[in-house]
């Protein structure tokens, strides 16, 4: 996507650091509400697949995991890649 103005880099180090601390406060959230150990959660962790039939909830809250975790891997990695 173009954009009309130019965001400077230090403005999206700025943003992207606020992105992830709500991210990881969410997850912080999540994994202690379920008794999951954050420190020991990978990189790549996945949900379990849902079991066959099933209604699709039976893990819900670790797809929620999953999705913040790739999202704070995501952003982590354009603040690296910004230097």
């Amino acid at each position: 996507m173009e954009f009309a103005n130019v965001i400077p880099d230090e403005t999206k180090r700025v943003i992207l650091t606020r992105v992830i601390k709500e991210l990881e406060i969410e997850i912080w959230d999540k994994c202690t509400m379920m008794a999951v150990d954050m420190a020991g959660l990978p990189a790549d962790y996945a949900a379990p697949a849902e079991p066959e039939g099933s209604d699709g909830l039976t893990y819900v809250a670790e797809r929620q995991i999953e999705s913040l975790n790739t999202r704070i891997v995501g952003c982590k990695a354009q603040l690296t890649a910004l230097g």
